[in-house]
């Protein structure tokens, strides 16, 4: 712990993607740099989100697979599910990337703090653990990153045994027989499929009109589509009213007129669904309740933190990056501006991030993946558009992986000068393939440049290129 008063050039406050990135690359620049954590480097991502997440989603697409395998002439015989091995290998993963990450910030100079970073001043941070101070920084610049945490309405009786956040469930090493999911976005749907694949009766609750509601239209109809063949309950347009705990949850739904389906169970005019658990995936809030950002005025954007185009507030020498500036809620997202911040601070010229351009990945079995507007908001923005689609239906790489249901490339594209507007896919892997879209996009690129580009064969990728012929004249092998 600090001694005294020990004085840094910059003070990063929170281990999470945003803010180890940019404490690595500040020190990296020769700033002399601080970093407050108060629990593991590496944050939600490593530690309750992105990482463990997608470890039991690999293990139940290895099961996925060889349920189908004699396909393919493997014979896998009394295929079964050990579970808690499922979260043991969680586990060896998420430790094997916290010790990198410690050694990545020891191996840059980074000092290291853990407590509670509590700014006192526009150039002081205070060090607390369990309420009590420990500890004293003063920096010439700090940068928050304190991320988020699961949202909890305050009319559900959390309880974290029959009432669950994200957070619980990856603690949880039985499988219920049953489970209601209170959102349909990527966390409820990314665990919707996981627990679906193991053989729980899945009922996703979602208010909007569709799961993941922020995707493209075509790509939530055809995930719902697929997800209802598996057996999965999506009742969309639908609110939750009320939550009863019992040896299990009973919930009280209310559903638009307009919503398909006959009600689970219906009393007195009431609709419940019943389940062992009841998962909480209502979105996240930002994690700034003992951060002081109303006491030093800072200015917010609803419940976000406002940043200038280098994630500097209304206070100089503070920054703020990821979570807690605002959607999208992403890790890619926050160490990207926190990069912007550093690169700001150390003195040089830095481009301001595009927000329309930054990937995103739902990692379901098929993955949906998309960058950039999708068609309703583009045609809002008053673009004259063309789309070009492809199935993976034609695909061969696809149809040699047996991997192609109801899966597509979308590409939206301006008429004019066919700039790309927006890409948006559900397929196998989908996701490594956006990477490149968001080249294209920095680059400038046009749907013309990239039916010029060769892709290798077979391969996925080419059904960007297809989907990219087709918005220019037609595809070539549909």
């Amino acid at each position: 712990m600090p001694e005294g008063n020990s004085t840094f050039d910059l003070a990063v406050i929170g281990g999470g993607p945003g803010g180890y990135v940019a404490a690595i690359k500040a020190a990296q620049s020769g700033i002399k740099t601080a970093l407050i954590e108060k629990d593991k480097v590496g944050g939600t991502c490593l530690h309750k989100g992105c990482i463990p997440t997608k470890v039991l989603l690999h293990s139940a697409d290895l099961y996925w697979q060889l349920l189908k395998s004699r396909e393919c002439g493997i014979i896998a015989d009394k295929v079964g599910i050990d579970y808690p091995q499922f979260h043991r290998r969680k586990e060896a993963v998420v430790k094997r990337l916290f010790q990198g990450t410690q050694f990545l910030l020891k191996k840059n100079g980074v000092e290291v703090f853990y407590g509670e970073g509590q700014i006192t001043s526009s150039r002081s941070v205070l060090i607390k653990k369990n309420g009590t101070d420990i500890g004293k920084i003063t920096a010439k610049n700090l940068i928050m990153a304190m991320g988020s945490v699961p949202f909890i309405p305050d009319t559900i009786p959390y309880d974290g045994k029959f009432v669950l956040t994200s957070d619980d469930i990856l603690q949880r090493e039985e499988i219920p027989k049953s489970l209601i999911i209170a959102g349909g976005g990527a966390v409820g749907v990314e665990f919707a499929y996981l627990f679906n694949t193991l053989g729980t009766k899945v009922t996703v609750l979602e208010l909007l009109g569709d799961i993941l509601p922020a995707e493209d239209r075509e790509i939530s109809t055809a995930l719902r589509k697929i997800f209802t063949k598996r057996g999965i309950d999506v009742l969309t347009n639908t609110s939750l009213q009320k939550v009863i705990i019992d040896n299990g949850v009973s919930v009280e739904i209310n559903r638009k007129s307009n919503t398909p389906s006959p009600p689970p169970s219906a009393t007195a005019n009431k609709e419940f669904v019943k389940a062992d658990i009841l998962l909480l995936a209502l979105g996240r809030s930002p994690a700034l309740a003992n951060s002081q950002a109303e006491e030093l005025s800072l200015h917010f954007k609803g419940k976000y933190l406002h940043t200038s185009d280098v994630m500097e507030t209304n206070h100089k020498g503070i920054f703020a990056v990821g979570d807690i500036t605002g959607p999208p809620l992403l890790a890619h997202k926050a160490s990207r501006e926190g990069l912007l911040a550093v690169s700001h601070i150390a003195g040089k010229e830095v481009t301001p991030l595009n927000y329309q351009n930054i990937p995103g990945v739902t990692y379901c079995l098929p993955q949906t993946a998309s960058i950039g507007f999708t068609q309703e908001a583009a045609e809002n923005k008053g673009y004259k558009i063309k789309v070009g689609k492809f199935p993976f239906i034609a695909n061969s790489k696809a149809i040699i992986d047996d991997e192609y249901e109801n899966g597509f490339v979308k590409v939206i594209t301006a008429e004019k000068y066919g700039e790309i507007v927006g890409v948006h896919a559900i397929g196998p892997n989908v996701g490594e393939l956006m990477w490149g879209m968001s080249l294209a996009a920095i680059l400038e690129g046009t749907v013309f440049e990239l039916a010029n580009t060769m892709f290798p064969h077979p391969t996925l990728s080419e059904a960007i290129l297809e989907a990219v012929h087709a918005a220019v004249d037609k595809p070539l092998h549909i």
